[in-house]
């Protein structure tokens, strides 16, 4: 019976793995959030963006796109965005409306189906500069709130600063998923 080689596997390529790792580090991240470990929590968040750059990074440098790393990635993200979203509501309630949580995991849900859906009519539905912009604003966002949580909570501009954030926040994640919806038109409108 032959071994499976996971090195030489290109679905368990250097990008793939820093993506697969990221992932591990979200779960960490939920475990310190949860028991109020901002400053943890934080520094677990900040270690899953820089990986997140980095797998992109890599991949594109080395010429190691995978369909597995085109899959995975985004959903790592989804799920330690939305769910640092969902876990900071209660850390954070008074600075953060749940409505605005609620845009931001729908619009992840909405994104989610239509590149399923373009990618099963074979059209490929990779990222976008504004599906990079709404990453970038979520993940500042996320860790300003953490930083608030953790160190500067009796500071009253950064909590203004914050709603500014949240604000910005859900202006360009509607919008991303506005420009998503018609890269998506094609699909959607055909038989």
């Amino acid at each position: 019976m032959a071994s499976f080689d996971f090195t030489r596997s290109t679905a368990f390529n250097l990008p793939n793995r820093l993506t697969l790792s990221r992932l591990v580090v979200a779960i960490v991240f939920f475990v310190f959030l949860s028991y109020r470990y901002y400053d943890v929590a934080f520094f677990a968040y900040l270690l899953a963006w820089v990986t997140d750059w980095l797998d992109g990074y890599v991949a594109r440098k080395k010429g190691l796109l995978t369909d597995f790393g085109r899959i995975a990635d985004p959903f790592v993200d989804k799920i330690i965005v939305c769910g640092g979203f969902i876990l900071l509501i209660q850390h954070a309630n008074n600075i953060i409306p749940s409505w605005m949580v609620v845009v931001i995991v729908a619009r992840e849900f909405l994104v989610n189906s239509l590149r399923s859906y373009s990618e099963s009519k074979g059209i490929e539905f990779g990222a976008t500069i504004w599906g990079k912009a709404k990453m970038f604003v979520q993940s500042f966002t996320i860790s300003l709130i953490l930083l608030f949580c953790a160190y500067l909570d009796h500071i009253v501009f950064i909590k203004h600063g914050i709603v500014v954030m949240l604000w910005l926040t859900v202006i360009i994640t509607l919008l991303s998923g506005i420009k998503y919806m018609i890269k998506a038109g094609p699909a959607i409108l055909a038989k």
